[in-house]
């Protein structure tokens, strides 16, 4: 924003020296140069505020970013599980042992190309984690399996946190959206709850 408030200054001074030069009786040459710079402060002050923009938008994790889309369902970190089975149906598999997160069995929900992860609380399953492997089941943002690393850095910035081989996008509330990065390419995709 400094930036583009800096860009936005310079182009009112180079406007203004080119409107003195005319209103000096400059030559005609004289206002093709300014109409010249006025139009090249212009685009700049564009490019600016379109970078500033993107960087806005990119680098950080949004509340819709941590939201699971699948088919129309919508899957948020730390729903209850009945809600989820709901919108998405039953799960192919389920696989339980005893939770690290309370009394009672965390499980996996395994459905075609993703996992849904959960943790015991107050007698119900809720989500811990999703965990997509498949291609074709994008983020919010449109980062899918396969995709490579730099297309995740371009679309989510830099502020990740190194995690083994994971880039770790951590946002509010232990919520996080992660990418395991395997030569190059993104090999898996995880919303994540620290409980």
């Amino acid at each position: 924003m400094k930036r583009t408030l800096a860009i936005i200054a310079a182009s009112a001074l180079t406007l203004s020296a080119a409107i003195s030069l005319t209103g000096c009786g400059g030559a005609q040459s004289s206002a093709s140069e300014a109409q010249a710079t006025t139009a090249a402060a212009t685009q700049a002050q564009t490019e600016a505020t379109t970078a500033a923009a993107k960087a806005a938008s990119s680098g950080s994790v949004s509340a819709e970013d941590l939201i699971f889309s699948y088919n129309g369902a919508q899957v948020s970190l730390n729903q209850n599980m009945d809600e989820v089975i709901s919108a998405l149906g039953k799960a192919k598999d389920v696989s339980s042992q005893l939770s690290c997160h309370g009394e009672g069995e965390d499980k996996t929900y395994t459905y075609d190309g993703f996992s849904v992860n959960t943790y015991p609380l107050e007698g119900k399953d809720h989500v811990l984690e999703v965990v997509v492997t498949k291609e074709g089941i994008p983020t919010a943002k449109g980062v899918q399996v396969g995709d490579t690393a730099a297309k995740v850095k371009e679309t989510y910035g830099d502020s990740y946190k190194e995690v083994g081989i994971y880039y770790a996008y951590e946002a509010e509330g232990g919520k996080s959206l992660q990418f395991m990065i395997e030569d190059d390419k993104v090999k898996e995709i995880d919303w994540y709850y620290d409980v």
